[in-house]
Parts: structure tokens; sequence; C-alpha cells
């Protein structure tokens, strides 16, 4: 039994640094022309980063490039493979429905993420579809992805009030 608590907390303790670091990464565009607060990164099954990624919708006037869906395609890219199957994606916040979809299509078996959509995000933002990350692991068949929720929320919702100071000075 303890052994188990152990590997529990270590799993707590990885999913927490990782994060930490992407959100350390995802601020360094509140320096750029186009800030955003929506990073992602992509772990392979070893532990190792493949890629990592902030939102360039505004620099790139391109709809589809979130941060996840940024990391992605570098991952995908990387590898050789349409497959990211064994990674774990961390975002930010939780990745839309776009994002989600492009997770579990490129199998991804592991999204972990820190700020939420309906209750975060959409302080700054209307939020167009009212479907949550796990509704739509949840929905899927045949292909099944976990979703980690609310990792290091605290820090993630600071990037978005350091955001919005970014873009209002």
């Amino acid at each position: 039994m303890e052994i188990k608590i152990e590997m529990i907390d270590s799993i707590k303790v990885m999913h927490s640094e990782r994060m930490k670091s992407l959100i350390e990464y995802t601020s360094s565009s509140l320096c750029t022309d186009y800030p955003s607060p929506f990073g992602a990164s992509i772990y392979d099954a070893d532990g190792t980063l493949i890629a990592q990624a902030y939102d360039s919708v505004m620099r790139e006037k391109d709809p589809t490039c979130h941060g996840e869906v940024n990391a992605i395609r570098k991952a995908v890219k990387k590898i050789g493979s349409h497959s990211l199957k064994g990674c774990t994606l961390y975002s930010t916040c939780e990745p839309c429905s776009m994002c989600m979809s492009t997770s579990i299509w490129a199998e991804i078996e592991t999204v972990v993420f820190g700020a939420t959509v309906n209750e975060d995000a959409s302080q700054y933002w209307e939020q167009p579809l009212d479907i949550t990350a796990k509704e739509i692991s949840n929905r899927m068949t045949g292909i099944k992805c976990i979703v980690i929720s609310e990792v290091e929320r605290k820090l993630a919702q600071q990037l978005f009030k350091d955001w919005k100071a970014a873009i209002d000075a």
C-alpha cells in the first residue's frame, strides 16, 4: 500500500513540475508582440520533452494555431509519425474541443491541464462551445485519453492575469 501511495505522489510531483516548466515557458510570450497565455508541451513515454509551443493565432492569422495544435505539429514532425501514442500533453489551459480532438486523433494517451475553460478562460472571452475536455474524451469510441485537470491551476490563473496586464499595457 505504501508503494502505491508513493508512486501516486511521485506522479503528482512530476505533473506539477512539468506544468510549472510549461507556465514559465509560456510566460516568455508575454514579452513578445503577440503575447498568449496558452502553451503546451509534449513528453514521450520515457519522459523526454519532445515539443513545446504557445498559441500563435494572432501572429499567424490562423485560428487553428492554438498552443496544443502547434505542439502536436512540432512533435509529429520531430518523431516522423502522425501517432503520439504513449505521449502526455500538458496545457496551461483546458484544451478546447478542437485541441482535445486533435490530441485524441494524434493518439496522445494523457492530457494534463492547469486553468479551466469554463471558470478561468471564460473570464477573458466568451467560449463558443460548452463542452469540457473530459466530456470529449468520454465520448470517443475506441480511443481513450486520460484527462487530468487543474494541475497548478493557481499558477495558470496568474498567467492569464499577467497576460491581461501585458495586453492592456
